[in-house]
C-alpha cells in the first residue's frame, strides 16, 4: 500500500507541475519572493522564517508545502536570506516527542539562480526524493543554499556556507521545539550534509542533530575535479572556481589569472548553467583552459587555490552524531574513493559511529546508473536507521 501511495503521489505531482497555469515561483501578492530585501535582517535569529508562501501544487501524501525565506549567516558571519521548502504532514505525529525534522540538502542542478531547488526545475527533481521521508510522517525542510535563487554569490561545495544553510533550515523547521533532526543529502547535497554534520555541534548546538545521511558526497574538491576532467560534463569542474571567486571577490583577479582566454570564457559561461548545459562544451581538458597548461587539480593544491581548497574539504572534523555513508561502487559522477576516504578521515578524526553502505549493481557497462540508483536503493535501510535514531533520542 505504501508503494502504491508513493506511485500515485508521484503521478499527481508530475501532472500538477506540468498543468499548473501559474509559475509555482510566483508570489500571490505579485512581489518577488526571492529578491525583495528583508528589513533589519541582522535583527533576526539564525533560522528565523522571514517570508513564506504556500505551494499547493506540491501538497502530496497529506502534506502542506510552503516556500520559505529564512535567515542564515555566510562564512564571514554576515546575515543572509536563504530560500527553501518546508513540507509538513497534516496528520498528527503519533510518535514520542515532537515531530522529527529531516533537513534535506538537495543535489546540484547547476549554479544559476534559475536552478535553485525550490524553482520549478529543482522541485521536479527534489520532491520525488522526499516522498519516502514524508511517508514516515517526518517534517521535511530543504535549502536552496546561500546565493542560489536569492541575492548574493553561490559558493558551490562551500563547506561553511553549505553547512550553515542546512542547519539554519533545520532551525526554521524545528522552531522552538527540541525536535530530533536528521540531515540528509545526496551528491552535492551529501557534501552539504557531511559539512553540516561536522559543524552542527559548534554552529548550531541548540539543535538536536541525531544523525546525518551522506550519499555519494564529493567531499574532496581535488578528487571531484580529477573525476570530472575530460568527461562530458567537464565544464562543471569550474563551478568550484566560480564559487571561490564569488566567496573571495578580493582575490578574483588572482584566481582568474590562472586561466587562459578560453578558460575565462568557460568560467563566465558556467555561471548560467543548469544540469544539462555542461554537455554543450563536450569533453574539456583542464590543461587546455589554464594559463600555463597545468591541470586544474594541480592548481587546486597550489599557492593560489590550495588554502581555499583545503578550507572546503570535508572529513577532518569528527561529527558527534552517527553518520551513514552510502554510494554505488561504479558511480561515474562521484568516484567511490570519495566515500571511502571520507569514512577513513572521519574515523581517524575520532568519529565513533560511522556506517558505510556500498551498492554493487554490476553496472560496469552503464556506470551512470549507479549514482542515482544507490540513492533509491538505500532508502529502506536509511529509513530504518533514521527510525532507530529518532527512537533513541526520545529515551
Amino acid at each position: 500500500m505504501k508503494l502504491l501511495s508513493l506511485t500515485c503521489a508521484l503521478v499527481v505531482l508530475a501532472v500538477s507541475l506540468v498543468l499548473s497555469p501559474e509559475p509555482v515561483s510566483a508570489d500571490p501578492a505579485g512581489t518577488d519572493f526571492y529578491d525583495t530585501p528583508v528589513a533589519d535582517l541582522d535583527a533576526y535569529a539564525p533560522g528565523a522564517i522571514l517570508r513564506r508562501e504556500p505551494v499547493p501544487q506540491l501538497d502530496v501524501l497529506g502534506s502542506h508545502t510552503e516556500r520559505i525565506l529564512y535567515r542564515s549567516a555566510d562564512p564571514r558571519d554576515r546575515a543572509v536570506a536563504v530560500s527553501g521548502l518546508l513540507i509538513t504532514p497534516t496528520s498528527a505525529w503519533t510518535g514520542p516527542g515532537p515531530r522529527p525534522v529531516i533537513a534535506y540538502a538537495p543535489g546540484s542542478y547547476g549554479i544559476a539562480d534559475r536552478c535553485s531547488g525550490s524553482s520549478v526545475q529543482g522541485m521536479a527533481t527534489t520532491i520525488p526524493a522526499l516522498l519516502p521521508l514524508l511517508e514516515q510522517g517526518y517534517q521535511v525542510v530543504t535549502t536552496d543554499y546561500q546565493g542560489l535563487g536569492t541575492p548574493g554569490e553561490y559558493e558551490f561545495l562551500g563547506r561553511v556556507a553549505g553547512a550553515r544553510a542546512v542547519l539554519d533550515s533545520a532551525r526554521a523547521a524545528a522552531g522552538e521545539t527540541d525536535a530530533p533532526v536528521v540531515v540528509y543529502g545526496y551528491s552535492a547535497g551529501g557534501f552539504a550534509s557531511a559539512a553540516a554534520a561536522e559543524l552542527a555541534s559548534t554552529y548550531a548546538p541548540d539543535l538536536s542533530v541525531v544523525g546525518a545521511f551522506v550519499g555519494a558526497a564529493p567531499t574532496d574538491p581535488v578528487l571531484r575535479v580529477e573525476g570530472q576532467d575530460g568527461t562530458g560534463t567537464a565544464a562543471t569542474m569550474l563551478y568550484t572556481i566560480d564559487g571561490l571567486i564569488g566567496a573571495h571577490p578580493d582575490r578574483a583577479g588572482e584566481i582568474r589569472s590562472l586561466f587562459n582566454d578560453r578558460g575565462r570564457a568557460v568560467l563566465d559561461a558556467v555561471l548560467d548553467f543548469c544540469t544539462f548545459d555542461a554537455y554543450e562544451y563536450g569533453k574539456l581538458r583542464s590543461e587546455d583552459l589554464t594559463a600555463d597548461g597545468t591541470s586544474l587539480s594541480a592548481l587546486m593544491t597550489g599557492p593560489v587555490l590550495g588554502s581555499l581548497t583545503a578550507a572546503n574539504t570535508v572529513g577532518f572534523t569528527a561529527p558527534i552524531a552517527p553518520v551513514m555513508i552510502v554510494q554505488g561502487v561504479h558511480d561515474s559522477s562521484v568516484g567511490i574513493e570519495q566515500s571511502r576516504l571520507l569514512a577513513q578521515r572521519w574515523r581517524a578524526a575520532g568519529a565513533a559511529d560511522v556506517t558505510v553502505r556500498e551498492f554493487d549493481f554490476g553496472t560496469e557497462l552503464v556506470p551512470a546508473f549507479d549514482h542515482t540508483a544507490a540513492n533509491a536503493a538505500a532508502y529502506p535501510e536509511a529509513i530504518g536507521w533514521i527510525e532507530r535514531l529518532v527512537a533513541r533520542s526520545s529515551e
